[in-house]
C-alpha cells in the first residue's frame, strides 16, 4: 500500500497556557500542529498549509520539519502576526483568548490528498472555501474555528454562525459535544450525530471529554469509552491529537470501531504530558496500541 497523504489547512498558533495549578508555558499549538505531526508519526506524508507571522518561532518549524510534517506551503509573513491565544485551565474549565490573528489562508491550488484536514481556529477559512474543498476532496472538517466569536476583549464564545449546509459533502466531521450542540440544536449526542448524519455528513465523531466518544455512519455507531486511570498533564490538543491519530487508521482499514479506538486512545496518551511530548516517545507506538485493544474491549454498539 502506497503511503497515505494528508494535507491539512489551518493557522499554526502560539499558545500562552496557564495551568490550575499555576504553571505556565508558551507552546506551538493549533489544529494543524497537532494533527500534523500525529497523522505523520502514524505513517501518512502530511502537508501542511498555514500562515505565521515575523514572531513565529523557526523552533516551531523545525520540530514540525524533524517529525517529516511537509512545511514548504506556510507562508511566513513578517508583516503580521502569528495567530496567539491565552488558555487558562481552572479544573475542568478552559478560558480562552484571541491575542492576536494572522490573516486568512488564501486556499488556491491543493495538492491531490488521500484526505484534506481542515482545522481552522480563528476563522482563517470561510464557508465557500469549506464548500469548495470538500467537493473536490475527501474532507475532514473540525468546525471549531467557524463557530468562534470574540468579544472586544478577545474573550472566545462558541456560536452557531455558519449554514449547516456547508456540511453536506464533509466525509469524516470531528467535532466536541459543545459544537454538536451548537450545530444541530440537540443536547443529547447520539441524536446530535444522527442530525449530522441527515446533513449529508458521512462519519461523525463526538468527543465528550472525559466521557468518551460517539462515533457514527450510515451503517455503524459505537460509545467509546475514555481510557481509565490517566494523570492529566496537559489537555491542549487532545481532539486535534484524536482526529489526527483517527483519520490515518479510518482510510487505512475503514474499521469504525478500531479506527475509534485509536484515536481514543492516542488522546489519552497525549493529555499524560505537556504539548507533544507524550505522541513523540519512543514507547508511543507501543502504548497506543495496547490501549486501543483495552478500548475496543468495552465498546458499545449504539
Amino acid at each position: 500500500m502506497n503511503k497515505l497523504r494528508i494535507s491539512v489547512i489551518g493557522h499554526l498558533t502560539i499558545d500562552e497556557i496557564e495551568f490550575t495549578d499555576g504553571n505556565t508555558r508558551i507552546a506551538p499549538g493549533g489544529t494543524t500542529f497537532y494533527t500534523s505531526i500525529t497523522s505523520s508519526i502514524l505513517g501518512s506524508f502530511t502537508k501542511i498549509y498555514s500562515i505565521v507571522g515575523g514572531d513565529y518561532p523557526d523552533e516551531y518549524l523545525e520540530e514540525l520539519s524533524k517529525n517529516r510534517v511537509d512545511i514548504c506551503e506556510v507562508i511566513k509573513d513578517v508583516e503580521c502576526r502569528t495567530t496567539r491565544y491565552s488558555i487558562k485551565y481552572r479544573d475542568d474549565f478552559r478560558e480562552m483568548r484571541l491575542l492576536h490573528r494572522a490573516p486568512r489562508i488564501e486556499v488556491k491550488a491543493v495538492e491531490d490528498s488521500d484526505a484534506l484536514y481542515l482545522g481552522p481556529v480563528a476563522g482563517e477559512l470561510i464557508e465557500d472555501d469549506i464548500i469548495d474543498l470538500s467537493r473536490k476532496f475527501k474532507t475532514v472538517l473540525d468546525p471549531q474555528g467557524i463557530l468562534r466569536s470574540i468579544d472586544d476583549c478577545g474573550r472566545i464564545k462558541l456560536e452557531k454562525k455558519i449554514d449547516v449546509n456547508i456540511l453536506s459533502k464533509i466525509w469524516l466531521l470531528r467535532l466536541s459535544q459543545e459544537e454538536s450542540e451548537i450545530l444541530t440544536d440537540s443536547v443529547n449526542p447520539v441524536e446530535a450525530c444522527e442530525r449530522l448524519l441527515k446533513l449529508g455528513v458521512e462519519n461523525v465523531v463526538l468527543s465528550m471529554g472525559s466521557r468518551g466518544l460517539i462515533t457514527m455512519n450510515r451503517e455503524k455507531r459505537y460509545f467509546i469509552p475514555p481510557y481509565q486511570n490517566i494523570k492529566v498533564i496537559d489537555p491542549t490538543g487532545a481532539g486535534d491529537v484524536l482526529g489526527g491519530a483517527f483519520l490515518v487508521e479510518f482510510l487505512k482499514t475503514r474499521d469504525l470501531a478500531w479506527a475509534s479506538s485509536i484515536g481514543a486512545s492516542a488522546a489519552s496518551i497525549s493529555i499524560e504530558d505537556y504539548g507533544v511530548n507524550s505522541i513523540l516517545s519512543i514507547n508511543f507506538k507501543k502504548n497506543l496500541i495496547e490501549r486501543a485493544n483495552e478500548i475496543l474491549e468495552k465498546i458499545k454498539k449504539l
